[in-house]
């Protein structure tokens, strides 16, 4: 399965770590483009939901601005509010004429037959979902009939917790997610659900593990794997497929029904698809809330006439699916959304930047009460040059590690070193110079590791660096599906061996409480003693 790189931003490739790459990819690309832009970055702490949670400013030499997320300040406080409430996002869409789905909003005092009486003024088939969310959690869809809405209800309301939902229309078509500045629509993309396509040799189950391996290496879908849960097993079951069913070349078998990223579906951009008509209604949409100048937009394209339905606007929508879709070509939001806040760094061209800042630390410090306050160091404005060492030496990577850092990041050198085997470890250090390098190089050559040093291998590094120097894990590389799946195996296996244990104690325990166990004690003891006697 060949995965399409070379559609993507080169500037962005191998610079997301694995912190933004779940759910902060939008947070993280657009501080970042900032970031390399010259701009002072601040990250800080916050109270979201009853949650510390981490947001962010980007300043210039005039002016300041603050972002949750994509989301940033020149949205106002009464768009971004109208928006997290879809009741008043229909009511403004209503009132400009937008189309959008027939629905209304209940609270939690409106008892689940009222709801149900007001559905059949709808009639089937329904969406119930949650008054406020994002994301897609809680919404049901494609409801068909009375005994799918009393357990959709019971779902929302009390298995979710939520005070108020919305009962509207289901409109079948494709949904695309476009996001939009101004009057300008920059990025299109639509989700299909989870699938594997047959190469004629492959079960579905062993299909499944290699578009896992696939995803992996796709940011936004890094920690999304496929699950192999009932609901796949149901739905190929109805398509008449087990999961060792091989599939024929080219054929698609879908595995969901519903088409989240998080639960294994593609993001496929469209761009270039969005009709004259499609882009109006959008824009249309966007401007039926007052103080809205960017965001993403949900609408659903009906496929006999496309005309375009609004679902829902995102203040805070995920750039993830844009930036790094399936198939199709990125689209660089974050390069847009940094010209509209900070027009005069337009000219600042981040396309060649191969350095990039150390997250995880940022938002470790920050989510675990450390400090409520981060300045990220200033960037690099230069492109570095980077060399990737591989030594051959009997010295653990941590123990070379301890005693190079303080020296690496004195020489304001940035990098990291990995263990790969036993007998070798793996250096990549970058710097502004040659002169730089040659002293590193001098540096790991010094008498103190001199010889224990058997021979080095010296090459060319030409994927991004973070800045700073650092001791990589491979743990670091597993998603956290992976971590906790290992957890659990774990734990299965320490219950099994004290299981066995308690066992054996218990039969141990037996045979001494056994009259034979008593009689034959006389013998065992002179058998004892005879051992002991030939081992003097």
């Amino acid at each position: 399965m060949k995965n399409k790189h070379e559609k993507w931003l080169p500037h962005l490739i191998d610079s997301i770590p694995n912190e933004a790459k779940r759910n902060r990819i939008s947070m993280y690309t657009i501080a970042l483009e900032g970031w390399r832009r010259g701009l002072k970055l601040n990250f800080c702490s916050y109270i979201n939901n009853n949650k510390l949670d981490i947001k962010y400013s980007l300043s210039g030499s005039d002016e300041v601005h603050h972002f949750e997320g994509s989301g940033g300040d020149l949205n106002t406080d009464e768009a971004v509010k109208t928006c997290d409430d879809k009741t008043l996002t229909k009511i403004q869409l209503k009132n400009a004429k937008v189309p959008t789905p027939n629905g209304k909003s209940f609270d939690r005092n409106t008892n689940s037959s009222e709801i149900i009486n007001y559905a059949q003024s709808l009639q089937f088939p329904l969406v119930v979902k949650p008054t406020y969310g994002s994301g897609g959690k809680g919404v049901v869809s494609n409801i068909k009939d009375n005994k799918m809405l009393k357990e959709a209800l019971i779902y929302v309301r009390d298995k979710l917790g939520s005070k108020t939902l919305i009962v509207e229309e289901f409109i079948p078509g494709e949904e695309v997610r476009v996001f939009i500045i101004g009057e300008k629509v920059l990025g299109a993309v639509k989700r299909i659900p989870a699938n594997v396509i047959g190469d004629g040799l492959n079960t579905i189950s062993k299909l499944i593990e290699l578009k896992n391996e696939f995803r992996k290496s796709i940011p936004h879908l890094c920690f999304r794997p496929i699950n192999i849960d009932s609901t796949v097993k149901k739905t190929i079951q109805a398509a008449g497929y087990t999961l060792d069913s091989v599939p024929k070349k080219g054929e698609r078998i879908y595995l969901k029904n519903t088409s989240n990223i998080s639960t294994g579906g593609d993001p496929i951009d469209v761009t270039a698809k969005i009709t004259v008509e499609q882009k109006k209604t959008v824009i249309n949409a966007v401007n039926s809330i007052p103080g809205l100048v960017h965001c993403g937009v949900d609408m659903v394209i009906n496929k006999e006439d496309t005309k375009p339905i609004i679902l829902e606007l995102n203040t805070r929508p995920g750039l993830g699916s844009h930036l790094f879709p399936v198939e199709g070509k990125a689209r660089d939001i974050p390069k847009a959304i940094i010209d509209l806040y900070f027009p005069n760094t337009k000219k600042v061209s981040t396309e060649n930047s191969n350095v990039y800042f150390d997250f995880k630390k940022i938002k470790d410090a920050l989510i675990d009460g450390s400090t409520s306050k981060i300045e990220v160091f200033p960037a690099i404005n230069t492109k570095l040059i980077a060399k990737k060492y591989l030594i051959n030496t009997d010295i653990e990577a941590i123990e070379y590690y301890q005693w190079l850092k303080k020296r690496v990041l004195n020489q304001n050198l940035n990098g990291f070193i990995k263990q790969i085997d036993e007998e070798n470890i793996e250096i990549v250090i970058a710097g502004k110079t040659e002169k730089e390098i040659k002293s590193f190089f001098d540096l790991i050559n010094s008498k103190r590791f001199n010889s224990r040093i058997f021979n080095i291998t010296e090459d060319h590094w030409k994927s991004p660096v973070k800045l700073g120097f650092e001791l990589k894990n491979d743990n670091d590389l597993k998603s956290q599906t992976e971590l906790e799946n290992e957890i659990e195996d774990t734990k299965r296996e320490i219950r099994h061996i004290e299981k066995e244990t308690k066992h054996l104690n218990h039969s141990i325990n037996m045979i001494q409480k056994s009259s034979v166990w008593k009689l034959t004690f006389p013998l065992r003891n002179i058998v004892g003693k005879i051992r002991k006697n030939k081992a003097q």
